[in-house]
């Protein structure tokens, strides 16, 4: 496991608005941090909830906690459209990587965002 978030893809937000699901990103290009948002299918938007909402440590009210995709993947041989990845969860020192379902397309969009070298694809979904 990784002390450190940094190079990690932080899942920020997810957000439904007429019948619209979206997922707010960060993520950070050339040294640039970035809010990306994107469309996401309505299963996900349920699932990335879950993560978002999941309150692992003892002192929840003391600080906020982030979520980091860790490029850990494994496939969910009991659900074609399905995968595993590892979120790391931290708050305040506190930190440990636990694993979700969600679509494998969503894991793409995660995996080809982090492969860009350049904004300029993606400025209509910088924040």
């Amino acid at each position: 496991m990784r002390d450190s978030h940094d190079q990690m893809i932080e899942l920020l937000d997810t957000k439904s608005e007429d019948n619209t699901f979206s997922s707010l990103i960060g993520h950070t290009i050339n040294n640039e941090p970035l809010r990306i948002r994107f469309q996401i299918e309505t299963s996900d938007y349920g699932r990335l909830k879950n993560i978002l909402q999941f309150r692992p440590f003892e002192n929840t009210g003391v600080a906020p906690y982030r979520y980091f995709f860790v490029f850990s993947t494994r496939k969910d041989h009991e659900n074609e459209g399905l995968a595993f990845i590892n979120i790391r969860v931290e708050q305040l020192h506190n930190h440990k990587e636990y694993e979700f379902s969600i679509s494998r397309k969503y894991i793409s969009n995660l995996l080809w965002f982090n492969s860009l070298k350049d904004k300029k694809i993606i400025e209509k979904m910088i924040e």
